[in-house]
């Protein structure tokens, strides 16, 4: 078969929509290393500012389930078009909120353009560049799309340590701007509409699992016997229940459930969420970590996490290429153990991380993600058929999403069990933090379990 053409307005296109992405993941974590400051300014508790990310990233990943529809009812052209203009509108509600519940409506707005962006950014690569290109385009598209949620603390340290923290909005309002020309003007027709009907009845379903889940689990910071965090987990599992019943006999366009009868898949999904969880998660517990333990600045907060974001950055494009030319088994199984590594140094030295400690860990863990995180969703593209590798894409993209809103949650409510006892704040969120690590160990073990049946059985003969 004769590969694709590739021709210069593709690559622009394709570089229109990860810029587009990552100013939008830019302001997922640009507001964390903020928290100290918002929370004295708008009198509200860390368990309440941290929905300014938690919900932006859990209202991406409700936009996201829906990609796969809207990539075939909608033009590319007309896809991008309404993710610049809705995330240029947030930000600036964002920008001039005076109270939380303005700053948090501006937030889900913008992140309306985050979720539109995002998946559109991967089925482009998909769509326009040859499979023996997929490595590294899908490297370089996970450049921006990694690097944004690591360099966002330290773009907001920067900021609100120099100036204020309404210009972290002003700035990425403009560059908005310029990539929404960039843009319009290359970013063309791919494929025609379909007329196809929207899955409205398992669409909300889904919704409300993965909102209640979200709450619900948030509810863990008042102890396994909290009735609300059961109540929670019951309901969640009720509507997966329903969802999966009413996807039996659905004919109308939501997600193809298909794309679970591949086991090797489902492993590697498992695996991407935990790589996200891990890389969101750690980047609120790092900043906080360093203020309100260590004592340093938002500007040292922010900045701890640069070294480490700017070196597996240069890696990413790099662990791509290596994919495409050695294969998926070296690039996964060196990039987990990576991994684990830096997660079990986080843990053994978690009550006394110096910032020089938090930087080289941070920055071993982060070139494992980065050998990890692309290269898992490419393998797991691999195994589905091209009818398939949309729906693929839109759990992939809506799982990376919902991964990044829980671990910010889900560290977040770890530590706040802590930090609500009686005792000194910082030394209940110092235990909180190592808590936190403990927690992330045990994850990264569970990617490189995932590894290995994920190739166990894409080695398995068929029958």
């Amino acid at each position: 078969m004769k590969e694709k053409k590739v021709t210069a307005k593709h690559v622009l296109a394709i570089i229109s929509c990860a810029l587009m992405g990552f100013i939008s993941i830019l302001t997922e974590t640009s507001l964390n290393v903020t928290f100290p400051t918002l929370m004295k300014i708008f009198k509200v508790s860390l368990g309440t500012i941290q929905w300014t990310t938690t919900g932006y990233l859990l209202m991406i990943a409700v936009i996201i389930i829906a990609s796969s529809y809207l990539n075939e009812r909608f033009l590319a052209r007309q896809l991008f078009l309404t993710a610049a203009i809705t995330f240029i509108l947030g930000s600036l509600i964002c920008g001039l909120a005076n109270s939380f519940p303005v700053l948090l409506i501006g937030r889900l707005i913008s992140s309306f353009g985050a979720g539109l962006s995002i998946p559109l950014l991967f089925n482009l690569v998909v769509e326009l560049m040859p499979r023996s290109r997929w490595g590294f385009w899908m490297g370089i598209a996970g450049l921006v799309i990694a690097l944004a949620p690591a360099l966002g603390p330290t773009f907001g340290g920067t900021v609100i340590y120099y100036w204020n923290w309404r210009l972290i909005f002003h700035i990425v309002i403009g560059i908005g701007v310029i990539v929404l020309i960039l843009g319009a003007f290359a970013v063309e027709k791919y494929h025609p509409k379909k007329n196809i009907s929207f899955d409205w009845g398992r669409y909300v379903v889904i919704v409300l699992a993965l909102v209640v889940f979200n709450l619900g689990f948030n509810q863990i910071e008042n102890g396994l016997t909290d009735i609300w965090f059961w109540l929670g987990m019951i309901a969640t599992a009720f509507l997966v229940w329903l969802f999966i019943h009413l996807s039996k006999t659905s004919t109308k366009k939501l997600v193809n459930l298909a794309v679970f009868k591949c086991k090797a898949f489902i492993y590697a999904l498992i695996a991407y969420f935990s790589l996200q969880f891990i890389n969101i998660g750690i980047s609120f517990v790092l900043p906080n970590y360093a203020q309100i333990v260590g004592g340093s600045t938002s500007l040292i907060g922010g900045l701890i996490l640069l070294p480490g974001s700017i070196i597996s950055s240069i890696f990413n494009p790099i662990f791509g290429r290596f994919y495409d030319t050695h294969g998926a088994k070296v690039a996964l199984y060196t990039g987990s153990i990576m991994f684990i590594i830096a997660s079990v140094l986080f843990m053994i030295f978690g009550l006394n991380l110096t910032t020089i400690m938090l930087m080289i860990f941070y920055t071993v863990l982060m070139l494992g993600h980065r050998m990890c995180f692309n290269n898992t969703m490419a393998e797991a593209m691999k195994v589905q058929t091209n009818q398939m590798r949309t729906d693929a894409t839109a759990v992939f993209e809506t799982t990376q999403q919902y991964a990044g809103s829980m671990g910010t949650a889900v560290t977040a409510a770890i530590i706040s069990i802590w930090q609500n006892r009686a005792g000194n704040y910082r030394v209940l969120t110092n235990q909180g933090s190592e808590a936190a690590f403990c927690f992330i160990a045990i994850l990264s073990i569970v990617i490189l379990f995932c590894y290995w049946k994920m190739f166990s059985l894409e080695n398995k003969p068929k029958d």
